[in-house]
């Protein structure tokens, strides 16, 4: 070991560093590949749930994050007369598309009554 460098120095320098990168996008530009390569053993898992977790926090857009039934207690009730059991429609009302003016967050009442 020269003088002035520590085991963390050594172990730093002897990692695995990727010398490849390739970013492919599809047309639209909505989807990417990136493969760099090599990595040390362990750490394309570790990069790539680190990536994830920052790209789904910067995603901008509207989307559901609540729903309140009246006199439904929780996600696994029944309401009557209701085909869909409320997991069902939970499920339904998250894939809705939305699109907001705005960065604040907004309330959305549905009020339905009989068959539709």
């Amino acid at each position: 070991m020269q003088t002035g460098q520590t085991n963390i120095d050594k172990n730093w320098k002897a990692l695995i560093k990727p010398n490849k990168l390739n970013i492919t996008s599809n047309e639209n530009k909505s989807i990417a590949r990136v493969v760099a390569e090599p990595l040390e053993k362990g750490f394309g898992q570790t990069i790539g749930n680190t990536l994830r977790r920052i790209l789904l926090s910067s995603i901008q857009g509207a989307a559901v994050t609540g729903v309140q039934i009246d006199g439904v207690l929780h996600e696994f009730s029944s309401i009557k007369g209701v085909r869909e059991d409320v997991t069902d429609i939970v499920l339904n009302v998250k894939n809705l598309a939305l699109k907001s003016s705005t960065n604040s967050p907004k309330k959305i009442i549905l009020d339905a009554k009989g068959p539709k």
